[in-house]
């Protein structure tokens, strides 16, 4: 599907606010456009040990538009690019691989891992594409305690900074403990697998020096 999410850099903002800018657009979208909020607030603090930051500043919000005809999506880009002063749009060829157990204007349960690369430079984007969605989707499912996961593909020509947008769904056990995370409680053999087989899979399409990584609160408004 096509999709775009509109990344935030205001230190300020709040879900409140950002619902409130959001309001012009809301009326126009269609029954099956779904629309997401996630936000850094005091719920996802609790995962702060997990950021990590290659290139400044990470976003302090997202704005998630997904189920989207491509030319309205273009349209939206720029539009959300008006409405929020500090933030970046980008359109996307998105894949639903998890989809969460999400409630109309609740908090879904856990934090929602944002991370951002560009692709490994010596390989082409159909490597890139092929390696990511036919090998190592199944093994980032078998090693984490994903719940929800979406992958985020930057369509071309776009000035985005990066090639890829992930969110992943973890729950709240996992923001405080690796064995959590790695779906491995009470098995450090398991924990050091699933670890090492994670990274082994990351290096094989990832700049590893590209990756911004942060966690938010997620909120269905739509």
């Amino acid at each position: 599907m096509i999709s775009v999410r509109c990344l935030i850099f205001d230190t300020e903002c709040s879900r409140d606010s950002l619902l409130s800018t959001l309001q012009p657009i809301l009326p126009r979208l269609s029954e099956t456009t779904q629309v997401r909020l996630l936000i850094d607030d005091e719920d996802s603090a609790v995962a702060a040990g997990y950021q990590q930051c290659a290139k400044a500043p990470l976003p302090t919000a997202c704005v998630c538009l997904d189920d989207l005809e491509e030319g309205e999506a273009h349209t939206l880009k720029v539009e959300l690019e008006s409405l929020f002063e500090q933030a970046r749009a980008t359109v996307f060829e998105t894949q639903l691989v998890l989809q969460p157990d999400w409630q109309i204007g609740q908090r879904t349960p856990g934090t929602v891992q944002l991370c951002t690369f560009q692709q490994k430079h010596d390989i082409s984007r159909a490597e890139f594409v092929a390696i990511w969605r036919d090998s190592h989707t199944q093994i980032a499912i078998d090693t984490q305690s994903t719940f929800g996961y979406f992958q985020n593909l930057a369509l071309e020509g776009q000035d985005s900074g990066f090639d890829a947008l992930v969110e992943e769904h973890f729950p709240i056990e996992a923001a405080t403990s690796p064995e959590a995370f790695f779906d491995a409680v009470g098995d450090p053999a398991k924990l050091k697998h699933n670890i090492d087989c994670m990274m082994q899979s990351c290096a094989r399409f990832i700049q590893q020096d590209t990756i911004n990584v942060i966690h938010l609160s997620e909120y269905k408004i739509h």
